[in-house]
């Protein structure tokens, strides 16, 4: 097993992270102050935005969970089935942490400015 497929392997905790704020659909446990999630001064303003910005990015985040682990499993396949050389490790695992990195702050991104609209809605 080549490092492509170590650094790949070792993404899948973070795709199981990306989903761990969505576990509790049913809204009835306020994970504002027990689980992961986007913590913003806008979403932690009041319930209604916290419940709306994760509300909209549930469908993104199993979204971008589910291009990651193609992704990884890509690259572990790649790496089994061809002899990479480690000159190839940098140009694959690259890209795999800018799709982690940049999809959580679009997506996070998003969410807040939902946060924000729910919250001057009742303000306002």
């Amino acid at each position: 097993m080549g490092p492509v497929s170590v650094v790949s392997l070792l993404s899948l905790p973070v795709i199981a992270v990306l989903l761990i704020s969505f576990h509790d659909e049913s809204g009835a446990v306020d994970t504002r102050n027990r689980l992961s999630g986007l913590r913003t001064r806008e979403t932690l303003a009041s319930r209604e935005a916290w419940d709306a910005a994760h509300a909209w990015m549930r469908r993104p985040m199993r979204i971008l969970a589910a291009v990651l682990a193609v992704a990884a499993g890509l690259s572990v396949a790649g790496d089994l089935v061809l002899d990479l050389p480690e000159a190839a490790v940098l140009p694959i695992c690259l890209p795999q942490t800018a799709l982690l990195i940049g999809g959580l702050l679009f997506v996070c991104r998003r969410a807040n400015r939902v946060a924000a609209q729910v919250n001057e809605r009742i303000r306002g």
